[in-house]
């Protein structure tokens, strides 16, 4: 009578063991589908933010595409339609990395920028890459622009200037006024109040032709 009691005691605590280890398990594989659907509804999401109006290319790609090197398969003509937003999300590129690089600046460190950032558009967000060099430029006149001198100031927007030329032109954009003029206009300002100045002092010469 004993032994078939501790019997069934053992075989009920077994089957309760056995019950608990299935019951971990499933709830283990259900939390592991739960986030394999939070993945892929975040992937979708995302996917669903991006900017589709470039017709998928985005990055190093659509960079090549912008500069006359399409994948293949992709129409020309529906390239040049693609012109004046890629324009948009080109100089909102040069923007970030030049503040970037006068946040660095104003800090004091220096950081190696990368040739890809996300851009904001107004029908979700875009991948943009440019050259390594041109970002380098960028930044580093954005940074020594911070401290720098008025004797330094025109190798930095030369710098500058023809960066954002070689851009433009390797788009085949019209850049409509000069990076400097926007990025560094105060810098500018402070180089010509000078010439100004020195335009608008008195030529002894010529006032003694006046008295």
């Amino acid at each position: 009578m004993i032994t078939a009691l501790l019997l069934a005691v053992f075989l009920g605590t077994a089957a309760a063991v056995i019950l608990i280890i299935y019951l971990i398990d499933r709830v283990n594989r259900l939390e592991k589908i739960a986030i394999a659907r939070d993945d892929k509804a975040d992937s979708k999401s995302g996917d669903n933010n991006g900017d589709s109006s470039f017709l998928g290319l985005n990055s190093k790609a659509l960079w090549d595409a912008m500069c006359g090197k399409p994948p293949e398969g992709f129409n020309s003509n529906d390239l040049v339609a693609l012109k004046p937003r890629y324009e948009h999300v080109l100089i909102k590129h040069i923007e970030s990395i030049f503040a970037m690089g006068v946040a660095d600046g104003q800090a004091g460190t220096a950081k190696k920028p990368k040739a890809t950032t996300v851009i904001s558009t107004l029908r979700g967000s875009i991948e943009s890459w440019l050259p390594p060099q041109h970002v380098s430029t960028i930044y580093n006149v954005a940074f020594e622009s911070v401290t720098a001198s008025t004797e330094d100031m025109p190798r930095l927007i030369n710098s500058l200037d023809e960066s954002g030329s070689l851009l433009f032109s390797r788009t085949d954009l019209t850049l409509k006024q000069p990076l400097s003029s926007v990025l560094l206009p105060q810098q500018e300002e402070e180089l010509e109040q000078p010439a100004l100045e020195d335009n608008g002092e008195a030529n002894p010469e010529d006032e003694e032709i006046l008295l």
